[in-house]
């Protein structure tokens, strides 16, 4: 079983390359928070069953050793290669206990990628608990293999495998026990660093165009370019607008026409059709990043309000990426009922705490 690990391994970090090349880049994730869970089974090592069983670990003098198990982690990742986490597996079967925190360093090949392999190595130490008996290793390191599949923007499926190696003392034969592991689960990305802004490159020279009058040569300057204009959507109610129809943007632009589907973050057409305006604003102002903010009154538990608004908040970033609008300079914020502009005990303070979507100028 070894020797198979070690060939699959070998193959997968031979390939890892060549699969990252191939595949889509998603938005930007070095930088990020990785947190995972997952579930799957862990299968024991046949001379570790063997001792547990022999010793009163176990139900039984043959104790299964293939037992189910959960895993977690929290990662973070330096680059989209190089990674780091801390976590902690867990198994019961035939009445014994194994609990195994673990620290490890994960390479990817292209975590921006749909789909991305990695191997990952680190330590680990295996507890085994069972009938008032414990036992631990003296010391322990694994390695694994796995891949991602990225499901949204940052929801991604994660199917990994483990081998232990690690020393008990108490092992009668052969001190060092492989027990692996095998989980399927999801893995939650935070935002990653935002790509630096692309360089624009300076406009090349215009060609002047040259009248001659008596001998004398000048150049006249070439027509300027022809003003930008915004004539998608409505503008929202009481918004001002300059000369070309876009919005004039303040600090804090406050979209009271944007509503939401009952308890849900379905943008409404009249929505779509203010949130258009908004697009050719943004556009017309390119050097520009906004934060995009929801929030909501007293009304329901916090967690819900504040998941709520989260999402509201990411469907109307999606709709104005959809409408051309650079992901990178737009930023989703769920505030809840955290930034009330008025008393939630009046019915008049909570409408006022229900403004829907703000969206604030931040500047780059």
């Amino acid at each position: 079983m070894r020797n198979r690990f070690l060939l699959a391994a070998l193959t997968l970090a031979a390939v890892l390359p060549t699969v990252a090349m191939a595949q889509d880049m998603t938005p930007q994730r070095e930088g990020s928070w990785e947190l995972s869970v997952g579930a799957g089974a862990m299968y024991l090592d046949g001379r570790f069953a063997g001792y547990l069983g022999s010793r009163g670990f176990a139900d039984n003098v043959n104790p299964s050793r293939l037992v189910p198990a959960v895993a977690g982690r929290l990662g973070y990742n330096f680059t989209n290669h190089l990674g780091f986490s801390i976590g902690t597996a867990g198994a019961t079967g035939s009445g014994v206990s194994y609990v195994t925190p673990l620290a490890a360093v994960t390479y990817t090949g292209n975590l921006n990628a749909k789909t991305s392999p990695f191997l990952t190595a680190g330590t680990q130490v295996t507890r085994v608990t069972g009938n008032g008996r414990k036992d631990h290793p003296t010391w322990g390191a694994h390695a694994g293999i796995g891949v991602r599949h990225m499901v949204s923007e940052n929801l991604a499926l994660r199917l990994e495998g483990r081998l232990g190696f690690e020393h008990f003392e108490a092992l009668p034969t052969g001190k060092t026990a492989y027990n692996s592991i095998v989980t399927l689960g999801l893995s939650y990305f935070t935002a990653g660093r935002r790509p630096p802004p692309m360089a624009m490159a300076p406009p090349p020279c215009p060609v002047c165009a040259r009248a001659r009058v008596d001998t004398v040569w000048r150049t006249a300057p070439p027509p300027p370019p022809p003003p930008h204009t915004c004539e998608h959507g409505v503008a929202p109610a009481g918004a001002r607008t300059d000369e070309f129809g876009c919005l004039v943007l303040p600090d804090t632009l406050l979209l009271e026409g944007v509503h939401f589907q009952f308890d849900k973050s379905e943008l409404t057409p009249p929505a779509m059709e203010i949130l258009d305006r908004v697009a050719e604003t943004m556009l017309a102002h390119p050097d520009l990043f906004f934060e995009i903010s929801g929030h909501t009154d007293s009304v329901g538990t916090f967690a819900y309000n504040y998941l709520l608004s989260a999402r509201r908040a990411r469907a109307v970033r999606d709709y104005l990426i959809q409408r051309g609008v650079p992901g990178y300079r737009l930023t989703a914020v769920g505030y809840g009922e955290w930034l009330p502009i008025a008393p939630n005990a009046t019915v008049e303070g909570r409408a006022l705490n229900r403004r829907g979507i703000e969206i604030r100028v931040k500047k780059p």
